[in-house]
């Protein structure tokens, strides 16, 4: 018999008992409809946050730190030997250390990691005082931060910054310009808790960062950066040739320069980490969450499964006498258990079809609804993603777990007796 002719029989078939088809399928699709719409809210969690990560972290940087073997340090596992003292102690980089960095071929540039903590943020004309997270980055950095109004700082703008957006709402301020212009003052304390002299540094507002940006950011030059942190410290060599610190990081003067230069500095003994290191720790979490929300799918599918298995079995049931007129007219067991098969087949793609569908529509919904009410500070976020592979893989999913079902039914079709078959009433 043709393929397709047991294609077109195995469709038929099902549609004899409508209902028990109906609600098998259904079984099918809300499995298929629960892997599809997990999966695709996983990917638009990752979007979003690889987005985010794009937008604050250059391409052709590298962070270096001068820990070596730090793994030496994670918890877990069976106590190991240390095979170096220099595993155990960590030492902050020199100024030969920088040259070494300098001198490695591609390398651009060479910026010290300043770490800032800062008290709280007042606005002009406010008694107010907020939490804020300031940051000194360089001018390369600071220039692929999208903004919403104004422009980027620059190296020479000591005393401005760059404010996030959602300060202007906290603030009750317009999101105009009038915001440009504006001052803004961060409080700075010491590092020692019995330290109490505290110091403000006032900023303008040269830029607001974009609303799709969720932060509590005060983006400032660098200078001002290493000035706070060095009263923080009550050190005024910190971040300077002499103090450089633990971290530090690479500009390249070409992408395709990063990979050699993160080679070269761990050939040093050094450790190195670039964007495509983080991003493959994105990938790799998200990608046990995906598995993770689409885990209720999949059982849901076997429940599905078994569902098809119970399915074709009553069919077989009231079909024996049926089979044993196939079989007295020629049909042999491989095209009885094809028929079987592809009835369960057929199932699992009706069902997965119709859940792709379902899962399509819903995550749409879900994107409508997100964009004009919890995402709204979020233009063009979308909370469910489905990549070009989904619905077809949900699909064929759907259909080969229904096939396997099948393979029991069809099996027990095959073996009946053609002479019991026709005496069965």
């Amino acid at each position: 018999m043709p393929f397709n002719e047991i294609i077109a029989m195995a469709f038929s078939n099902l549609w004899r008992r409508k209902m028990r088809t109906l609600l098998t399928v259904a079984a099918v699709v809300i499995g298929a409809t629960l892997v599809a719409l997990m999966a695709s809210l996983g990917t638009g969690l990752k979007g979003f946050i690889v987005g985010q990560f794009g937008q604050t972290f250059p391409e052709d940087a590298i962070i270096v730190s001068s820990g070596r073997d730090i793994n030496v340090f994670q918890g877990g596992g069976r106590p190991q030997e240390i095979s170096s003292i220099e595993t155990v102690v960590i030492l902050p980089f020199t100024a030969a250390d920088l040259e070494k960095l300098r001198a490695i071929p591609g390398v651009e540039r060479v910026d010290y990691l300043v770490s800032v903590s800062a008290r709280y943020i007042q606005p002009q004309g406010s008694s107010k005082i907020y939490t804020v997270n300031v940051d000194g980055v360089p001018e390369y950095e600071a220039a692929i931060r999208p903004l919403f109004l104004g422009s980027h700082i620059t190296e020479g703008d000591a005393g401005q910054c760059l404010i996030a957006y959602d300060y202007l709402t906290t603030f009750g301020w317009p999101d105009d310009e009038s915001v440009i212009g504006r001052q803004v003052t961060v409080s700075v304390g010491k590092q020692l808790a019995y330290e109490t002299e505290t110091h403000d540094y006032t900023f303008t507002i040269k830029g607001v960062i974009d609303k799709k940006i969720s932060t509590a950011e005060l983006l400032i030059t660098q200078s001002d950066a290493i000035e706070m942190a060095r009263f923080y410290q009550s050190n005024p060599l910190r971040y300077s040739e002499q103090q450089p610190g633990f971290t530090v990081q690479l500009k390249a003067a070409a992408l395709t320069d990063v990979k050699a230069i993160a080679a070269a500095v761990k050939a040093e003994g050094w450790n190195a980490l670039t964007s495509d290191d983080i991003l493959a720790e994105i990938n790799s979490v998200f990608n046990v969450i995906q598995v993770g929300l689409s885990a209720f799918g999949i059982i849901a599918l076997v429940v599905a499964a078994i569902g098809i298995i119970n399915t074709l079995l009553m069919a077989i049931h009231e079909r024996t006498r049926e089979i044993g007129v196939m079989k007295a007219v020629g049909a042999t067991r491989g095209t009885i258990r094809l028929m079987f098969t592809a009835e369960g087949a057929a199932l699992g793609f009706l069902g997965g079809a119709a859940g792709g569908v379902l899962a399509l529509l819903t995550g749409q919904a879900l994107n409508v609804i997100g964009a004009r009410t919890f995402l709204s500070d979020f233009p063009g976020f979308q909370l469910s993603s489905f990549t070009w592979w989904l619905i077809p893989g949900v699909i064929a999913l759907t259909t080969v777990i229904a096939l396997l079902a099948g393979l029991y039914p069809a099996n027990r079709a095959a073996r009946l007796d053609p002479v019991e078959a026709l005496r069965y009433e």
